[in-house]
């Protein structure tokens, strides 16, 4: 869609400045831990945008991800900017780090594809050092994406939390899951999981205090197609059915 088909330095500041216009309220996000010589851990690489806006703060930066072409694609840029940090190969449900090596971890889009999102969370506040802060993002089980195209397993989620449940609904269905993430032969993401905020904060039960803000519109769906995105972005809809939630958790 941009036209990008290489990692030159141009190609990456492309992609950077798309994404973070994409998404204008990442950086407001990530501003809570974007410190100089914080010591973070980023949970989920993709293309190395974040991680490389982290690094340029100064924070003492550590990436993790199963992928070897997101740690590739981390390490050379860091290299390229000659920015201080180091991306390892490793899933956060068995991290290569002792307990309290970090006082933050970010993880946009990355703990919902696990396959175990309690542990995943879990592990992330046995990474943090007490007052530590852990910034996520995951997909809302709530969202009009899932009350359009999910309609009887959101309704079914529904009742479950109202007579107590509290955990995930995890979707089978390759197109469900195709609606999120695809690869380029257009399969959905092997495990995706939806939560409620309700749920998630029972997950979050071992954190002194947590933050919850729905994020994130498309036109992709009716009744939206006619609106623009950025004003979908600001209007009341992202608040209340928007796609993901953003989570910051204090240890």
């Amino acid at each position: 869609m941009l036209g990008i088909n290489d990692s030159s330095p141009e190609s990456l500041k492309k992609f950077d400045d798309w994404y973070f216009d994409f998404y204008p309220y990442l950086k407001p996000f990530l501003s809570a831990v974007a410190h100089p010589d914080i010591r973070l851990l980023e949970v989920g690489l993709g293309y190395g945008t974040v991680s490389e806006y982290l690094a340029e703060i100064g924070v003492a930066y550590s990436g993790l991800d199963i992928a070897q072409g997101p740690v590739n694609m981390v390490t050379a840029r860091l290299a390229s900017k000659e920015l201080q940090g180091d991306a390892h190969l490793g899933s956060i449900l068995s991290p290569p780090f002792p307990s309290q090596s970090f006082d933050a971890v970010v993880a946009i889009g990355s703990l919902h594809h696990t396959g175990d999102l309690q542990e995943a969370i879990s592990t992330c506040h046995s990474l943090l050092v007490p007052g530590g802060k852990l910034l996520f993002m995951v997909y809302n089980a709530y969202s009009y994406r899932r009350w359009l195209h999910s309609t009887n397993a959101t309704f079914r989620l529904a009742l479950r939390e109202g007579t107590g449940y509290r955990g995930v609904v995890g979707d089978t269905d390759d197109r469900q899951r195709g609606l999120y993430d695809t690869n380029r032969a257009g399969d959905g993401a092997p495990h995706t999981d939806w939560i409620s905020r309700r749920s998630l904060n029972f997950m979050l039960r071992d954190f002194r205090s947590t933050d919850f803000r729905l994020l994130n519109m498309d036109s992709d769906f009716p009744p939206f197609r006619t609106m623009q995105r950025e004003k979908m972005l600001r209007s009341r809809w992202g608040a209340r059915l928007g796609l993901d939630i953003y989570v910051q958790a204090v240890k």
